[in-house]
């Protein structure tokens, strides 16, 4: 049985460069939580796999050490489409931490679709 994710991710999308071994690619994020942050990249996953990244916001960068969780990489007519790779953080910086906590401050609430009335 998969375990339910324990933290919140938020959606907020940054310029990254993720770096694996002597490789360097440069992607965007999907989502931030505490311990790991959802990445869009063309760089091939391989589970398992410690990245470094290097998260521009504002004037600075947060670098980050993770590694891979999980990957969704697409076939056929979508194989040019950037894959998607969960990394899981160990060890936040305290200045990644912030960045989380205000992206949780600024998150727009969703609403429940099975609570909406009918119309």
């Amino acid at each position: 049985m998969i375990k339910k994710r324990e933290e919140k991710r938020v959606s907020f999308r940054k310029l990254i460069i993720c770096k694996c071994g002597d490789e360097m690619h440069p992607g965007f994020t999907q989502d931030v939580s505490q311990h790991g942050i959802g990445i869009q990249t063309m760089q091939r996953p391989v589970l398992n796999r410690r990245v470094r990244i290097a998260l521009a916001v504002a004037s600075d960068s947060i670098f980050l050490d993770g590694e891979v969780r999980w990957a969704h990489e697409y076939g056929g007519a979508l194989e040019a489409k950037p894959h998607e790779l969960g990394i899981y953080i160990p060890r936040p910086p305290a200045d990644y931490l912030r960045l989380v906590a205000d992206c949780c401050d600024r998150a727009v609430p969703r609403s429940n679709p099975a609570y909406e009335p009918l119309k």
